[in-house]
C-alpha cells in the first residue's frame, strides 16, 4: 500500500511517503520555505516525497492525517464557552482558521480524491517511537505540549499492539509550563525551549524552584495546573498573566534584553521542575507496565537532559530522531515495526553541486577530489582549526544535523564554541554544541548507557580532552555513529582519531541563528560566503588578543 504522512497547522508540518511499511521519503515543510518552524500545510514536502518516490498523487492509496481535527476543534470551542466574552475575537479567529485548515479542501486542491485516515495525536507520536524503536515490548511516555485534549500519555505495547494506559488532559501540561516559562525569558515558544535548557545549568535552581513548585496543585491530581497563572485558555498572544508576575517577583525579560543571573536561575528551576514531574511519570510508565524498555515521543522528548534520568528505573531508552510533530507524520502511517534511517530528504548530485559552485566562483575557489582524498583533506582542515560546511548524501529529517548537513569543528580548543556560536552560528554564547563519536570508542569519552545515534540523551563526559564540547556543568548531548548508519561521516570520525588520537568532531546543524537548515548547496555556499567577511574582522581581533594571553589563543 502507498501512503502519504502529513503533519500541519501547529509547528513542523511535514510529508512522508510509506510504501509498504517502508518509508521511502519525508522531509520538513521548513527546509523549503525557509520559514523556522513553519506550520502550514506542506505542500513542497509532499512535492519531495512524490517526486523522490517516482509517482503522482492518484497513485496514493490513503493518506494518514496525524491527528483529529474535528475533535481539537471541539476542545477549542468548549475551551471559549468558559470565557464566552473574554473569547469572543478567539473565537471568530479560530472559525476562520478551522475553515481554511479543512483537510479535506486542502487535499481536494492538489488532486488527491481517496481515503483520509485521521489519527490520534498521541497515537502518532505513540506509534513512530515504537515501531521505529529496537524493541518487540516496550513502555511508550509521550509528553508534549496537547493533542487533540491529551498533554501525556502512557502505553504498552508488545509486538504490533499497543494499549494505552493512563493519560492527562488539556490544560494539565508539562510542556505548555515548559514554553510558557520560555516566553517569560524572552525566548520564542517551540523554539526556545533548546535555549533554556541550554541556560539552566548556569543557574541555581533553589531561588525559583519553591515559586514554580505553587503553579502545582498536588492534592487534585497528576500535573495538576493552577489555571489561574496562565493564558492559555482565552489568548493566544501571551501565555502568563500578571499573578505569576508577581508570584515570581521578577519581570519578564523582552527579547532584546540581556539575560542576568535571575534569569539563569529561573531557567535552572524549571529544568528541575520538570525534570522531577518527567521522572515521576517515568515511574509510572514501569509500574504500569513491568518492562524493562522505554520508548519516549512528543516534542519533551528533546529534553536530553530529562531523557537520561529514565535510566533509573528501565534497562533500554529510546528516543527517535524526530519525536515531535515533524515525526507524527510518519507515525500516522505506521502499523508494525520498519527499519527507518532519519536520511530521508532530498540530496543532489556532482552536476548540481559543480552548477553550484559555477555561479559562485568569484568568491570561492573550489576542486574536486576522490572520496578518500575529501575524507583526508577535511580531517586535515579540522585538525588545524578550521570549521568546515559537510554537506552529503540525504538532507535529515527531524530538528538534528546527524553528519550530513552540518557545521563541523574540533573540540579540542577551548574557544572553539565561542568562535562558533559569536562568529558562525550568531547565536548566544550559552548555547552548548554536540559531540559526535565513532560508536565503538564512545565510552572512553562519555558515561553512556547504551548507543545514542539521533543526539537525544544527555551525559557527563569522562575526558578534558574536549573542552568545546562540554558544557559548564561537564555534560554533552552525544552523538554515536556506526559506519553503517552513516558511512562517509564515520569514515572522517575515524580519520580525525588517526591524525588527533580523538575520533569526536563537534557537530551542529548547516544553519545561522533563526534560519532553518541547510536545504542545497546554494544555501550552503551563500552561508559559507556571508561568514567569511565574519571571520575576517573576528581574525582581526583575535590577533590583538593573542598578544594579551598568547597560551589560549595559541594556534587558534
Amino acid at each position: 500500500m502507498t501512503q502519504l504522512g502529513i503533519s500541519a497547522f501547529y509547528h513542523d508540518s511535514a510529508a512522508c511517503l510509506v510504501v509498504d511499511g517502508q518509508v521511502i521519503a519525508a522531509a520538513e515543510e521548513e527546509r523549503f520555505t525557509g520559514i523556522k518552524h513553519d506550520d502550514s500545510f506542506p505542500i513542497n514536502a509532499i512535492k519531495y516525497c512524490l517526486e523522490e518516490g517516482k509517482i503522482k498523487i492518484s497513485d496514493v492509496k490513503e493518506i494518514c492525517w496525524y491527528e483529529k481535527p474535528k475533535i481539537k476543534e471541539q476542545r477549542a470551542y468548549k475551551i471559549f464557552n468558559k470565557r464566552f466574552l473574554r473569547t469572543l475575537l478567539l473565537r471568530l479567529k479560530a472559525k476562520k482558521r478551522f475553515k481554511t485548515q479543512n483537510p479535506f479542501v486542502l487535499l481536494k486542491s492538489i488532486g488527491y480524491r481517496g481515503r483520509v485516515k485521521f489519527i490520534d495525536h498521541h497515537r502518532s507520536h505513540t506509534n513512530f517511537s515504537y515501531y521505529t524503536s529496537p524493541f518487540k515490548e516496550a513502555a511508550i511516555l509521550t509528553v508534549d505540549g496537547v493533542g487533540e485534549w491529551e498533554t501525556v500519555t502512557i502505553s504498552h505495547a508488545k509486538g504490533n499492539n499497543i494499549k494505552k494506559l493512563y493519560s492527562v488532559n488539556f490544560p494539565h501540561s508539562l510542556g505548555m509550563l515548559y514554553s510558557t516559562i520560555t516566553s517569560y525569558l524572552g525566548f520564542k515558544p517551540n523554539e526556545g525551549e533548546y535555549k533554556v535548557m541550554g541556560l539552566s545549568p548556569y543557574g541555581d535552581p533553589s531561588k525559583y524552584f519553591g515559586k514554580l513548585n505553587k503553579l502545582f496543585d498536588k492534592s487534585k491530581g497528576d500535573l495538576y495546573l493552577l489555571q489561574r497563572y496562565f493564558t492559555w485558555e482565552y489568548s493566544d498572544q501571551v501565555m502568563f498573566n500578571k499573578r505569576l508576575c508577581r508570584l515570581l517577583e521578577l519581570a519578564p525579560r523582552l527579547p532584546e534584553e540581556p539575560v542576568t543571573q535571575d534569569h539563569m536561575d529561573l531557567a535552572a528551576a524549571l529544568q528541575k521542575i520538570y525534570e522531577r514531574e518527567f521522572l515521576y511519570l517515568v515511574k509510572k510508565s514501569k509500574e504500569l507496565t513491568g518492562t524493562t524498555n522505554l520508548c519516549l515521543g512528543g516534542g519533551c522528548a528533546y529534553n536530553g537532559v530529562a531523557n537520561a534520568l529514565a535510566y533509573k528505573y528501565f534497562d533500554s531508552v529510546y528516543v527517535p530522531f524526530a519525536p515531535s510533530d515533524a515525526g507524527s507524520a510518519i507515525g500516522a502511517c505506521l502499523k508494525t515495526h520498519t527499519n527507518i534511517s532519519p536520511y530521508l530528504g532530498p540530496q543532489f548530485n556532482d552536476r548540481q553541486v559543480y552548477r553550484s559552485l559555477q555561479k559562485y566562483k568569484r568568491y570561492i575557489n573550489y576542486y574536486k577530489l576522490s572520496p578518500k582524498k575529501i575524507i583526508q583533506k577535511t580531517a586535515q582542515l579540522l585538525s588545524a582549526q578550521n570549521i568546515v560546511g559537510w554537506v552529503q548524501g540525504r538532507m535529515e529529517f527531524g530538528a538534528r544535523a546527524l553528519g550530513n548537513r552540518s557545521i563541523l569543528a574540533s573540540p579540542r580548543h577551548p574557544m572553539m564554541r565561542e568562535r562558533l556560536n559569536q562568529v558562525i552560528k550568531k547565536r548566544e554564547s550559552f548555547r552548548p554544541f554536540a559531540p559526535s563519536v565513532v560508536e565503538e570508542k564512545a565510552s572512553k569519552f562519555f558515561h553512556l548507557k547504551e548507543p545514542v545515534p539521533y543526539m537525544n540523551m544527555v551525559v557527563d563526559a569522562k575526558s578534558d580532552a574536549l573542552p568545546s564540547a562540554t558544557h559548564i556543568d561537564g555534560t554533552c548531548r552525544v552523538q554515536t555513529v556506526t559506519r553503517y548508519q552513516n558511512e562517509k561521516y564515520y569514515l572522517l570520525l575515524q580519520e580525525m582519531g588517526k591524525m588527533c588520537n580523538i575520533p569526536v568532531l563537534l557537530n551542529t546543524s548547516f544553519n545561522l541563528k533563526d534560519q532553518t537548515i541547510t536545504l542545497d548547496p546554494d544555501q550552503g555556499i551563500q552561508k559559507l560566503i556571508r561568514n567569511w567577511q565574519k571571520e575576517k574582522e573576528y581574525k582581526k581581533k583575535l590577533a590583538e588578543l593573542k598578544k594579551r594571553d598568547p597560551f589560549n589563543y595559541k594556534n587558534f
